[in-house]
């Protein structure tokens, strides 16, 4: 292992397909209910199934005795794998935290908790996922130094740029991350953003669910909606958002704020809200309305706001998810208003197909940039931009010149 303190996430894959071990009916019959299609069978399937009821209650058959033990053996692991984007990361060894694996698929140890249960054992659970996007800006950044001898550094580029702005209120956001769908962009237009803050809450309002706040979010923005809190006190948190309700954190720290949670009881809230855990729910419930009263906030207003959360519940978002994947937008918005052939040289470098070069190739010409075909004086294996700031077509372009000949073509 490279680390004693890394390791991936083994998925939760318990149980096995009843329908191989027993002969049981799929499908209805005769107004009997049947298995259905799907891992494990429970206890009322079990009551409502007259074939598997009869095996059941028969235990001179070896199929009840296959029941029998499969009650016993129920929710134990059916086998292991390598979860696609979960890492582990612990303070210590791991060793000394929880069991660990070795795996043929990971240079990393494999755990053999399951991942709803593991943070309990002291570690942290992250999803780490490859991002294309991260290819594009560093492909722009390296033909913007080649072209102008200027090395963008990306964490000290202003987040208050006026013409990167300009981009997003004109929804000129093809090629960008996140934002170029058409129904961004028409939400964009309507916005008009003028701060990174909008573009975090556009980023947590754009899923299904919230979307339907984005109109709200816009007018009250605008002055054309009051913004209205169902306590003063609740300003603080919800005014950045105009009174919408957007973050799981908002949340969590009204929580704490009105009814006196602990971080640890608001990050328990957040967990349930976003796992839609009814029994962690109801007893926070019961925690809330009690620490808010004992804090003379009226039970009525309380009752309200706590049924807004569970609505909340349905769509709610990570701040610091949307802000990251947020960032990641402006940054490449940044480089396009500034450097547009060079980002948008990079964009079809990475595109990966024929259609979506030629959608990005209409997007070049709406930016009047010049478009050059193939040269072989002057093309390199992608898509370049040369001194007049013109995008040169890449030999890999062409049909039937390979890797190998490339290279010649360029070292020649």
């Amino acid at each position: 292992a490279d680390s004693r303190a890394l390791s991936n996430l083994v998925p939760n894959k318990p149980g096995v397909l009843l329908k191989r071990v027993l002969h049981a009916p799929l499908k209805k019959t005769d107004g009997e209910k049947s298995l259905e299609e799907k891992e494990g069978l429970n206890n009322n399937e079990l009551e409502s199934v007259k074939k598997i009821r009869n095996i059941y209650n028969n235990p001179d058959k070896i199929e009840s005795k296959v029941l029998h033990e499969a009650e016993r053996l129920e929710g134990s692991v059916r086998s292991t794998g390598v979860h696609a984007a979960g890492i582990i990361i612990a303070p210590k060894d791991l060793m000394e935290l929880i069991p660990v694996a070795t795996s043929k698929e990971s240079n990393l140890w494999l755990t053999q908790i399951e991942g709803n249960v593991i943070e309990n054992a002291g570690v942290i659970k992250m999803d780490f996922l490859g991002l294309k996007t991260l290819s594009i800006l560093k492909n722009a950044i390296a033909l913007i130094e080649q072209n102008h001898g200027v090395k963008i550094i990306l964490d000290e580029i202003p987040l208050d740029d006026e013409k990167t702005f300009e981009l997003f209120q004109h929804a000129a956001t093809v090629g960008t991350f996140q934002f170029e769908s058409a129904g961004m962009k028409k939400h964009l237009r309507e916005l008009k953003p003028d701060k990174f803050g909008d573009l975090i809450a556009m980023n947590a309002l754009y899923r299904p669910g919230p979307i339907a706040y984005i109109p709200n979010y816009i007018r009250r923005k605008h002055g054309k909606e009051a913004i209205t809190y169902d306590l003063p006190e609740m300003k603080e948190y919800l005014e950045e958002t105009y009174g919408v309700t957007v973050y799981q954190e908002q949340v969590m720290l009204l929580a704490q704020k009105l009814a006196g949670f602990t971080k640890g009881e608001a990050d328990t809230l957040r967990k349930a809200m976003g796992k839609k855990k009814r029994d962690v729910l109801d007893k926070m419930k019961v925690k809330f309305i009690e620490g808010a009263t004992a804090n003379l906030f009226p039970k009525e207003r309380l009752e309200k706001i706590w049924t807004d959360w569970e609505s909340f519940a349905e769509y709610a978002f990570n701040k610091s998810h949307s802000t990251c994947y947020a960032l990641v937008a402006y940054q490449t918005a940044y480089l396009k208003a500034h450097y547009p052939a060079e980002y948008m040289a990079a964009v079809m470098n990475n595109a990966g197909s024929i259609e979506k070069n030629t959608y990005l190739i209409q997007e070049c010409k709406r930016m009047r940039l010049k478009i050059l075909g193939p040269d072989i004086n002057e093309s390199e294996k992608g898509f370049t931009v040369n001194k007049k700031g013109d995008i040169r077509f890449g030999l890999g372009a062409l049909k039937g010149v390979g890797e190998a000949a490339i290279e010649c073509i360029i070292e020649e």
